[in-house]
């Protein structure tokens, strides 16, 4: 790994991941939050960038406006297969199939019903099964799944950190990144992408193509991307520092 180098915010494109990346993993979705010091580092970065900030997520687009609260901010959910943003103003999501994907939450469900401590996740346009808390049914829940996507095959099973993900094939977070880069205010921008799990290489490895920063947060050693912080929290030191030079 390269030494991380100064960031101009002036110039930059900043893509952060939500779980992992700027908060810690919890127990489950629901239990993570933003606390007021996380906030107020997102919203002076937002005006540092020009607002070209953006949050990327596998959480879908309720879930990370329940998280930011007051806090308006542009946002990637579900892998890339819906974005908001603000100025200007858009929205844009991913064509589903409703019913299709109604019809695997239910299956997902009744399947998880029978596994204690397995829990359901349904979004808009993907369904996590997490199991933190019976790592055990990993291997279980791959093969229920993959049997799933030969039926379905506009989906792909996606791993992450205690969860396997049903989302579909087409979108992911670089595909998302892609797009905002051609609008404004991030185009022309170097783009800085910032996140902890095999979800977020597929962005780790666009970036890198496009000449930007990819740093990966946590221990893991698999990673596509160049740079890398221990935690959350060096993270946050890290934005604090680019965000003190760009107001020196």
């Amino acid at each position: 790994m390269m030494l991380l180098p100064s960031v101009p915010l002036e110039q930059a494109a900043l893509f952060l991941d939500v779980d992992g990346t700027l908060v810690p993993l919890a127990p489950t979705p629901e239990a993570v939050y933003f606390d007021a010091e996380l906030k107020e580092l997102l919203a002076e970065l937002y005006e540092a960038t020009g607002q070209a900030l953006c949050l990327v997520s596998g959480r879908d687009q309720r879930s990370l406006e329940q998280l930011c609260g007051s806090l308006d901010l542009p946002l990637i959910g579900c892998h890339g297969a819906t974005i908001r943003l603000l100025q200007p103003a858009l929205q844009w999501s991913a064509p589903i199939d409703f019913d299709c994907h109604q019809q695997l939450i239910h299956t997902c469900t009744q399947w998880c019903d029978t596994k204690e401590g397995v829990r359901v996740e349904p979004k808009s346009h993907s369904i996590a099964i997490h199991y933190r808390a019976q790592p055990h049914y990993r291997a279980a829940i791959y093969a229920f799944l993959t049997e799933l996507v030969e039926v379905y095959p506009e989906y792909v099973v996606v791993a992450g950190k205690c969860v396997w993900e049903l989302r579909q094939a087409y979108f992911n977070k670089a595909t998302a990144i892609a797009q905002l880069l051609q609008t404004l205010p991030f185009k022309d921008r170097l783009p800085i992408m910032i996140g902890d799990d095999i979800t977020d290489e597929p962005a780790f490895a666009w970036t890198n193509t496009q000449g930007g920063l990819s740093i990966h947060v946590g221990s893991s050693a698999q990673t596509c991307a160049r740079y890398k912080v221990a935690s959350p929290e060096a993270l946050r030191h890290l934005l604090g520092r680019w965000l003190h030079l760009a107001n020196a």
